[in-house]
């Protein structure tokens, strides 16, 4: 439905697999799509005190009199969180921190874990559950989107681990709210995490909200730049939908495991029609933050006809060929062969 709505067309190609193309011409500046809102979207641990706990937009933006607390436990994932305002409290309350604060300190494992290891996307999936537990999200929400295949039986131990602690985290929970959960957190399997964390590793953005974006500022000047996405010191995390069955096992496990560091951006976001589009080196289309939060904003660089396939860039892009296919097989598990990959190395 998000992706039915806007000027493009998903279709399969034989390099790439799944990807989008135009539906009609576009110009250059012209907007693919206005505002994609996130599956889910969790700030970092590092910037809890300066980032909303739900929206992502800096706390600096708005005057600290609007703010709100968060009502997580102790070491929480919200202990030192801060929402923008009482839009966002109360939105998140609906959908999943009213679980979340039932669960208090149970939680507080699963942080200590991730700050150790420098990890956010468990922390996202926890934010998932407790939505599925409140009943406002449906386990299969992420099913849309590329995730490594994992032969049957085989996961990460740490997955496993990670899984556990939020089942532990849902079932005190449940006890604290009498049983609130209707058998819901049942649903939230290892299986399901699983997928969802390795769909987090292969989508997930890291969202970067530039300076001039705060107070509301809303053009795309803010977001320029936005192609160098180096995981770790770009835009986005980890994300390619490069179909996995082109790849080995191994490349693909690799793919999973990467770069899971915190970083300095504003936190992590996964989303669904943004996720449909391909790499490129040399991109048609550039993603940006321009208001001021985890909406996201997609606007071409160039002139693109009719039947292009609308691509981004998943690396950075000012590097030489080597080192941009180097970065892209090590994060994705695949050698790129766009036009200009092919152009500079052959």
């Amino acid at each position: 439905a998000e992706v039915s709505a806007l000027d493009v067309i998903v279709g399969h190609t034989e390099r790439s697999g799944r990807g989008v193309y135009a539906g009609r011409d576009f110009r250059q500046g012209e907007v693919v799509i206005h505002r994609a809102e996130p599956l889910v979207a969790h700030p970092t641990l590092r910037n809890l005190r300066t980032s909303c706990y739900h929206c992502l937009k800096p706390l600096a933006a708005v005057p600290r009199e609007s703010r709100v607390p968060t009502h997580g436990g102790r070491a929480g994932g919200g202990a030192a969180g801060h929402f923008c305002g009482e839009p966002c409290a109360e939105a998140a309350r609906a959908t999943y921190h009213d679980a979340e604060t039932a669960a208090g300190d149970a939680v507080a494992p699963l942080v200590a874990h991730c700050v150790q290891h420098g990890l956010k996307f468990p922390l996202a999936a926890a934010r998932m559950a407790y939505a599925i537990a409140q009943g406002n999200a449906d386990p299969r929400d992420a099913d849309a989107l590329v995730r490594v295949n994992f032969p049957r039986g085989v996961a990460p131990g740490a997955w496993l681990d990670e899984h556990a602690m939020i089942k532990l985290a849902l079932a005190r929970g449940d006890a604290v709210r009498g049983g609130a959960f209707g058998g819901r957190a049942s649903e939230v399997t290892a299986e399901w995490y699983v997928g969802v964390v390795s769909r987090m590793h292969l989508n997930a953005f890291r969202v970067e909200i530039p300076p001039p974006a705060v107070g509301n500022r809303d053009d795309d000047t803010a977001g320029d730049g936005r192609h160098d996405c180096d995981g770790p010191g770009g835009s986005c995390d980890h994300h390619s939908h490069h179909s996995p069955a082109a790849s080995s096992f191994k490349a693909s496990l690799e793919a999973a495991l990467a770069s899971s560091e915190t970083g300095d951006a504003a936190g992590t976001a996964t989303y669904l029609a943004p996720s449909l589009f391909n790499h490129s080196c040399d991109p048609n289309v550039d993603v940006a933050w321009v208001g001021g939060d985890a909406g996201m904003r997609m606007r071409t660089r160039v002139d693109v006809p009719r039947g292009a396939e609308l691509a981004m860039c998943y690396t950075d892009g000012g590097a030489p060929v080597d080192a941009r296919r180097g970065a892209l097989e090590h994060a994705y598990g695949f050698v790129c062969r766009c036009e200009r990959c092919v152009e500079e190395g052959g």
